[in-house]
């Protein structure tokens, strides 16, 4: 068995390779899904009109078992060079706020966020002048707090944010940085290996020793790979998978996997900067997303669908009239 990271294999690169593969798996099956539905939409007409939904309902839709990719056009034209996060950070501004902006290193303001609220990052891109940004996702809850949001009904924002401005929410990748001394990797020979147990539920982990369980499998289609192993305080032992039928970086203890309870000892929260009050949020100036992005392209689809249509309808009676 090969001890933390000084294998022949480097664990962070692994990672990144992993991820990059199931980020280009995501695109090459959303393109894939797009041809397929123009190869099976026979008739000119409807096709057409499958285009103008498109518009509207944007082609960052995740389909089935891909990673999750933001409706922005930004990220449309500049997914090649940004790099898959997929982890949650706190608002963390100097100022007391984040600043939402339509585009990395624009001056299109969309929003003005507290610090403490918490936004999913699942790409980034580095402008080599402003440096890195992150794009989020998210809607207004009642409350005025943004939420989370990975629809695309109305109401959601998608914008930018330095990740200078962000703090990391302590999850599996931060657990494995800290205690990277601590964990070993497995090879065939030594990999653990996890049964059902009698209950017929294993729990899934963020991270060993986290306060509650992600998610739960009631059955096994396969083996786990178990890529890494660890031993908390208490004697149990955990083992890491990257991938299993969805479910992505967890953890299982493998000498209780039905075991439910969590919470060995939580990470201690960071002190984040003072956040500002609602009222000098709401004094800020906002300069918006450009009015007319969305319904101009769409206008535009509209116009060349009646084009078409119009031309359609005509060869085809003048065909008849020949006939």
């Amino acid at each position: 068995m090969k001890s933390g990271f000084g294998g022949r294999t480097c664990w962070g690169r692994k990672q990144r390779d992993r991820k990059r593969a199931e980020v280009k798996r995501a695109k090459m099956e959303r393109a894939e899904m797009e041809r397929a539905e123009v190869r099976y939409a026979v008739p000119w007409i409807w096709c057409m009109l499958l285009a103008v939904s498109i518009c509207f309902l944007g082609n960052g839709t995740a389909y089935g078992d891909v990673i999750w990719t933001p409706n922005d056009s930004f990220y449309e034209e500049h997914y090649e060079d940004c790099e898959y996060v997929g982890r949650r950070y706190y608002a963390n501004g100097s100022n007391g706020y984040v600043t939402v902006m339509e585009q990395p290193d624009t001056g299109k303001i969309i929003d003005h966020i507290a610090n403490g609220a918490v936004f999913y990052v699942s790409m980034t891109y580095d402008t080599g002048r402003s440096g890195t940004w992150g794009v989020v996702q998210y809607r207004m809850d009642e409350n005025g707090s943004p939420v989370m949001d990975y629809g695309w009904e109305d109401g959601a924002a998608v914008g930018w944010i330095p990740m200078t401005d962000l703090l990391v929410v302590y999850d599996g990748q931060s657990f494995r940085e800290e205690h990277k001394g601590e964990l070993q990797e497995t090879d065939q020979e030594s990999m653990p290996r996890v049964e059902m147990p009698e209950q017929g539920i294993i729990y899934l982990w963020q991270y060993p020793g986290a306060e509650d369980w992600y998610n739960e499998l009631k059955i096994m289609e396969s083996d786990m790979q178990f890529d890494m192993i660890y031993k908390d305080p208490n004697g149990d032992l955990w083992g890491y998978c990257g991938y299993y039928y969805g479910n992505r970086d967890f953890w299982v203890n493998l000498s209780d996997p039905g075991q439910d309870k969590g919470g060995l000892g939580q990470p201690e929260e960071p002190t984040l900067i003072q956040a500002v009050s609602q009222e000098e949020l709401q004094a800020l100036p906002k300069t918006g997303r450009a009015e007319y992005g969305l319904l101009l392209p769409v206008a535009g689809m509209i116009i060349l669908t009646v084009a078409l249509t119009a031309s359609l309808i005509y060869v085809m009676t003048r065909k008849k009239g020949r006939t």
